[in-house]
């Protein structure tokens, strides 16, 4: 069986611009994954990266500005029409909106704490203690805390003043694409959420995985990256969606 470019039942729509560079690092990430060795043999992807989607924390915790949820909307409404089979959004406080944006779609919609949780099951880190580094509201809406707890999971969240001083100063520095000076900041947040006992960190805003050297046998021990975490699961789905329609 063969599928031609529009029509592949694997082609991967990706909902990005929040931020561009967690995008690519997104981009880069599936590219890396995908066991391939010939430009063939990688995924059909379509992307909408429009960082001018309204920012995500002002309107959930400070109710200032627009919703970003009509931006998104028409963004995923643009990657179904493109082809897409199955859509990922790699920004971790976007996921609020998951209900709105998976209403009445009849494609995938793979969620980036899901494979999270996925991810920290495969290190074998069940019933552990895991610290979560991320955004103002994905910290304080509890995005990965109540379903980390569902799965028998301990979280251990940064002190105010780590994320006063470190994480949320870091996250703005990778957005002006300064990432010398947000991952030094980054392992200092990492380095404290360790000495409270976590296990391990999850990197639960996609600028930060973009801020580190995640090429550091350091980082690669003591860090789970939800972004590849995302990637990952989207890998995965889209062989198995391969070798469903016998393309594998």
């Amino acid at each position: 069986m063969k599928a031609d470019g529009l029509a592949r039942p694997d082609k991967l729509g990706v909902l990005g611009g929040m931020g561009p560079l967690a995008t690519v690092d997104f981009l880069r990430k599936l590219v890396q994954l995908t066991p391939a060795a010939t430009d063939q043999e990688h995924l059909p992807v379509v992307v909408s990266s429009e960082p001018q989607v309204p920012p995500r924390t002002p309107a959930l915790i400070d109710g200032a500005g627009p919703s970003p949820l009509p931006a998104l909307l028409a963004r995923r409404d643009f990657l179904v029409r493109a082809g897409a089979r199955a859509i990922a959004m790699p920004c971790n406080t976007a996921h609020y909106w998951y209900k709105e944006l998976t209403a009445g779609l009849d494609i995938p919609f793979l969620h980036i704490v899901e494979a999270t949780i996925a991810a920290l099951v495969k290190r074998g880190l069940e019933g552990r203690a895991i610290g979560v580094i991320g955004t103002r509201a994905t910290l304080e809406g509890r995005l990965y805390q109540d379903p980390l707890a569902a799965r028998g999971f301990r979280c251990i969240l940064p002190d105010a003043a780590v994320n006063a001083d470190l994480v949320f100063p870091a996250i703005a520095l990778v957005k002006e694409f300064k990432l010398a000076e947000a991952g030094s900041m980054f392992r200092r947040a990492i380095e404290s959420l360790l000495g409270k006992g976590a296990a391990v960190v999850v990197l639960a805003c996609t600028e930060v995985p973009a801020g580190l050297d995640l090429a550091d046998p350091w980082t690669a021990e003591h860090c789970v990256d939800a972004t590849e975490a995302l990637a990952r699961a989207c890998v995965e789905w889209a062989l198995a969606e391969r070798k469903r329609a016998g393309l594998a």
